[in-house]
This record gives C-alpha cells, structure tokens and sequence, in this order.
C-alpha cells in the first residue's frame, strides 16, 4: 500500500479515536470530550479522505484530481480543528478549567491527515 494512503488512513483514525479524550476539563463539570463538545463533525469532512484512501489500486498514490479533493478536505480539517481549540480555550478560560489533550490531538491528527494528502502528489514517496 502506498505510504500516502497509510499515513491518510492513520490521521483519521487518529482523529476519531482524538474524539474520546477529553477537550476540557470544567472544576463543576468535569471533563468535556470531542462528542460532547461537538467536534465529530470533522469526521464528516475526513470521510472522504478515507474513503479516497481505500478504494483503488492501493499501490499508488491518489490521482491529482483525487489528490486535490483529498488536500481540500483535509485543510477544512485543519480550519475546523483549530476553531474548535480556540472554542475549548474560550470556554475553559470563561470556567476556570483547561484545556484537555483531545483539543490538541485532533489537531495534529488532521494536520497528519494534510501532509498524508500532500504526499500522495509525490511520484518519489512509495
């Protein structure tokens, strides 16, 4: 399989399995994860990604129409993931609580899923 397609498959996973961690920890509440603090939408956009990163002959890289759409969603990602932190920031700020590790895991999860689609424009990597 091509590593392109390894690395894609790995930043959604990364990202879903992000959403199970905490996003902020509230000192009434307690801890908030991605599910309860509506981050699962990212995996709509990711979707795609993985379903690009499946299908097809698996021993080479996304084709650049493919490859583009794959690069486009991931960046949406990239954008939702990082409105969502400044979200969880925001709110445990405005609590007196903080900011938990899923916040930054899903971030660097879709920023893994980003390079992974860059990747597979790369006639080298493979």
């Amino acid at each position: 399989m091509h590593y392109s397609r390894l690395l894609s498959i790995t930043g959604v996973a990364l990202t879903g399995g992000s959403l199970l961690l905490p996003f902020v920890t509230f000192p009434s509440q307690g801890d908030v994860n991605g599910i309860d603090g509506d981050a699962w939408p990212i995996l709509i956009l990711l979707g795609p990604v993985l379903l690009l990163a499946v299908l097809g002959d698996r021993r080479e890289g996304l084709r650049t129409p493919a490859a583009i759409i794959s690069i486009l969603l991931s960046c949406a990602a990239v954008i939702f993931a990082v409105a969502k932190l400044i979200d969880a920031a925001r709110a445990a700020d405005e609590a007196g609580g903080s900011v938990g590790l899923g916040s930054w895991a899903i971030l660097i999860a879709a920023v893994v899923t980003v390079g992974a689609s860059l990747t597979t424009l790369s006639r080298r990597v493979g």
